[in-house]
């Protein structure tokens, strides 16, 4: 890619192939380990590029920066992105849309989705 630029693209690129190599590792252990199938997974990525900040998440977990709070020695907790599961609404319709013949793809059991 241009060396300098980030873009969306590329963001995408590199989660396609980290879920394809997932998904390899996962087929390669099928017959000994099937559970694996079912293990939940998350994908953050931060990039620094001139100077901005560029972040994308995928599952349960959120990005969060701590900043300094000037000279008091504090920490700042600044959330920047929010998690990407079934306890969303529009997620949940995602999902929905996603696999339509499988009525269990978002259930809520036990007060959690």
């Amino acid at each position: 890619e241009t060396p300098g630029v980030v873009t969306s693209e590329t963001i995408q690129r590199a989660f396609c192939l980290t879920e394809e190599g997932f998904t390899n590792f996962v087929s390669e252990l099928w017959s000994t380990r099937p559970q694996m199938a079912t293990v939940g997974s998350c994908c953050l990525v931060g990039v620094i590029c001139q100077q901005t900040l560029f972040v994308a998440n995928l599952g349960d977990s959120r990005v969060v920066l701590g900043k300094k709070v000037g000279n008091t020695g504090g920490i700042a907790a600044i959330q920047l992105s929010t998690e990407h599961n079934a306890n969303l609404e529009a997620i949940r319709h995602e999902l929905e849309d996603l696999h339509p013949n499988d009525s269990q793809i978002a259930v809520l059991k036990r007060g959690v989705w």
